[in-house]
């Protein structure tokens, strides 16, 4: 009984938050936000290493 509650509960919350993520696209936004942050980051840590090289830097 308490199973099926709990698991009930998640197809719920689960169909409400994916409802949300399609019909709110600033929600959509904001969720994925920390994913374009640490792509960001990824990028200039790249560049920044390619720039070492470029300057004489020991390659790694």
């Amino acid at each position: 009984m308490i199973t099926d509650a709990i698991v009930l509960s998640s197809i719920v919350l689960t169909g409400a938050f994916a409802a949300a993520w399609l019909v709110f696209p600033a929600l959509r936004a904001r969720i994925e936000r920390p994913k374009y942050q640490f792509q960001e980051a990824v990028q200039q840590y790249d560049r920044a290493q390619h720039g070492d090289r470029a300057a004489g830097g020991a390659a790694s």
